[in-house]
């Protein structure tokens, strides 16, 4: 069973094989569609009346706070989007069907990169399936929610048990959502501690980003998405020697 530290150094060593540079632009590929999107679904809600664009004065005054003497004039005139009661549901489904198909391109380059077959351009991979991929994101989200409610612990408890969902999925995409979550969370079982710590073992490299404000995160975000797909064909290679 590999350590985080095995699991890492893995990743960097797929990555230092010719990859960096084309997974840094992957990442900025990735980084580029999620942002053009969320513009693109804020301006049709804009334009459809579903967001009004309030001042951050006039949010604070609908909530009925007074306004306290000390804040900027500048502060209050900031623009803020307010989605109306009845959009709320059409953007969340939306921002679900476009995060999908966004997150299963991701994961089908790390996966490749692993495989030695990536491509940058396998992050537009997951648009042609945008309606099965989008309805896992949503299924996935939903269910970790849910748990959530319980308490604290059992909705992390479920976030662990359902991230191989995707990777199972790009690989077997004749699978349901439910399928793959429940093959995840059968996956998981007995690791869910070990990705945590994984997890964990980045936090150093996160503070760098933190540091850096955001710039280092071109570099930082390929070496964790690779890292997990590492993680990912561990477990893959641990049931194929039990069969």
């Amino acid at each position: 069973m590999m350590t985080a530290r095995e699991l890492r150094g893995r990743a960097w060593e797929r990555l230092s094989e010719g990859g960096w540079l084309m997974a840094v632009g992957a990442f900025g590929l990735y980084w580029l569609m999620g942002n053009v999107a969320a513009q693109l679904i804020s301006r049709v809600g804009v334009a459809t009346g579903g967001i009004e664009m309030l001042t951050f004065g006039d949010m604070l005054r609908q909530t009925g706070w007074a306004l306290p003497a000390e804040l900027p004039a500048e502060l209050l005139q900031v623009t803020v989007p307010k989605p109306r009661l009845w959009y709320q549901p059409l953007q969340f489904v939306a921002t679900m069907l476009v995060d999908g198909a966004l997150l299963a391109g991701w994961t089908v380059f790390t996966v490749s990169v692993m495989r030695r077959g990536a491509n940058a351009l396998q992050v537009f991979s997951g648009f042609p399936r945008f309606l099965s991929m989008g309805w896992l994101m949503l299924a996935q989200t939903l269910r970790i929610a849910l748990w959530s409610l319980l308490l604290l612990v059992p909705g992390i408890v479920a976030f662990y048990a359902y991230r191989m969902a995707f990777f199972l999925k790009v690989d077997h995409p004749e699978w349901t959502a439910s399928r793959a979550l429940a093959e995840s969370r059968r996956m998981m079982d007995g690791h869910k501690w070990r990705l945590a710590c994984l997890d964990a073992s980045f936090i150093g490299w996160m503070l760098l980003v933190f540091a850096t404000f955001g710039a280092a995160g071109l570099f930082v975000n390929p070496y964790m998405g690779v890292t997990f797909a590492a993680f990912y064909e561990e477990l893959l290679d641990r049931e194929e020697q039990a069969s």
